[in-house]
């Protein structure tokens, strides 16, 4: 018979052997968690919710582009209008600076208007229509010194080629042209609508 004593040294030393046997288990196996990049074990609610992630980024990098595409195209429409802006006014720079050295210079300037364009004079200026027709401006205080008449000139009254005009004021006075390429000659400073 076996003694009681070595039942139980035979169930220690069996279980010291399970023992051993899990620790050798347990150190082969690297020590990774579960689901960790070195053991990678996923579900797909886990898949769905990276997927969620990435679609939510990429989104949102497609909305910043095309709020910054729309703020480049507003901002490239604003300098736009203000190229339009500066051009404008060159032209009306170089218009003026025409119409000062005109003046200066003291000798007639030749220009050509088209119907329904509008000649304002500036004080001082000397016109002579030379073809075409012609109506006479009324200005706030007046209308242009038809000087070879001798007379002033009423609102729309026709304008008689070859007469030498003269505005007094700069009030809004001047001539419109009723056909086209009508031509007078200017010596001061006027403004062309």
């Amino acid at each position: 018979m076996i003694n009681n004593k070595s039942r139980k040294t035979g169930i220690v030393v069996t279980i010291a052997v399970i023992l051993a046997l899990s620790a050798a288990v347990a150190s082969s196996a690297d020590g990774f968690a579960p689901g960790s990049e070195q053991d990678p074990i996923v579900t797909q609610s886990y898949v769905e919710q990276k997927l969620e992630q990435i679609k939510y980024y990429i989104d949102s990098l497609i909305t910043k582009a095309n709020e910054n595409s729309a703020l480049q195209g507003q901002e490239i429409a604003k300098l736009k209008a203000e190229l339009e802006l500066k051009k404008q006014e060159i032209a009306k720079l170089t218009e003026t600076i025409n119409s000062i050295s005109a003046t200066a210079s003291g000798r007639f300037e030749v220009v050509e208007m088209q119907k329904n364009q509008m000649l304002i004079a500036g004080e001082g200026a000397e016109i002579i229509p030379r073809s075409g027709r012609f109506s006479a401006i009324y200005g706030a205080n007046g209308g242009l010194s038809d000087v070879t008449s001798a007379k002033d000139l009423k609102d729309n009254e026709a304008i008689v080629n070859n007469h030498m005009l003269i505005a007094s004021r700069e009030d809004g006075r001047g001539m419109k042209a009723l056909a086209d390429r009508s031509f007078l000659i200017i010596k001061g400073i006027y403004t062309l609508k």
